[in-house]
């Protein structure tokens, strides 16, 4: 196989600052990317002005959605694989490079790495129980992990969205991500990678493609909480059909009642409200409604 060219993609909003620091570290890698691409869901802020100091595309969308900038990303990039980072993400010097050495075999058509907290040594991760990275349990529960610093390459079911990658061709073949997911777009990332894994294709998670994540930690908003309870509930129906009784009663209890591990991850603490109670039966009637249309 020659030598891949690379797309990075970056999905953009109103974070000039962030963005002017990711752009800076992407120029500044060993192996500079072919194309670097910004998809703006029309910032207010100098993010226009600030693309033009850069050798970069910039296309402005008129909507808010992450999971449409990909689309419309993956629609102009022209690179064997297009990589995907979000735009507070700072890259290490070798992260191209070891992002696509593993697409030396060539039934891996996804790539990602390690995310770890803004300004931490490459040492830092959160220690766990449960070790295992990028895995996807029967009941739609997620286990992330992706800041563990594993000995070598390994395959994931699933790649994290600041920091994945994907070969172009494969991504097109599956109809890139599904533009269902809406708002914070939780789970769209690894839908596709399970659609991909259908196909028998790799995905392999390498720990020395470093990212550091600018991550602010979630912010509950009973938006926040309806978005996420509906997008789980579409990627479950949509991803692990036949659904039963029980095994509807599994995804509740690891929608609601999450091991302390992944709670320990979040940042984020859910008090029992009413309110969300009445928010999460939406969220179940609407993905319902999505997953039928």
């Amino acid at each position: 196989m020659g030598e891949l060219k690379l797309s990075v993609i970056i999905p953009t909003y109103n974070r000039c600052n962030d963005l002017d620091e990711c752009l800076k570290s992407l120029f500044k890698m060993k192996r500079v990317p072919d194309e670097v691409i910004i998809v703006d869901s029309c910032s207010t802020d100098s993010t226009y002005e600030l693309a033009k100091h850069f050798p970069v595309r910039y296309i402005r969308i008129g909507e808010r959605s992450m999971v449409k900038a990909r689309n419309v990303g993956l629609k102009h990039a022209t690179g064997d694989i297009v990589a995907y980072v979000d735009d507070d993400v700072v890259v290490s010097r070798d992260w191209s490079i070891n992002l696509l050495e593993p697409y030396e075999d060539d039934k891996v058509v996804g790539v990602g790495g390690r995310v770890l907290p803004y300004g931490v040594h490459e040492d830092f991760y959160t220690l766990v129980r449960c070790c295992d990275v990028g895995r996807v349990l029967s009941n739609g529960m997620v286990f992330g992990n992706f800041d563990i610093p594993v000995s070598t390459s390994i395959e994931v079911d699933t790649l994290i969205g600041c920091n994945m990658s994907f070969k172009r061709e494969a991504l097109i073949k599956i109809g890139g991500f599904d533009e269902n997911f809406v708002g914070n777009c939780f789970r769209d990332e690894t839908d596709v990678c399970i659609r991909l894994k259908r196909l028998r294709y790799r995905l392999v998670y390498n720990p020395k493609a470093i990212v550091w994540h600018k991550f602010r930690g979630k912010r509950f908003s009973y938006e926040w909480f309806y978005q996420t309870i509906r997008n789980h509930t579409y990627f479950y129906f949509k991803n692990f059909q036949p659904i039963t009784p029980w095994k509807f009663i599994a995804f509740l209890l690891g929608t609601f009642f999450p091991p302390p591990d992944y709670m320990r991850k979040s940042s984020i603490e859910i008090k029992f409200n009413p309110i969300l109670v009445v928010l999460a039966v939406r969220g179940f009637i609407d993905a319902w409604k999505i997953f039928h249309k």
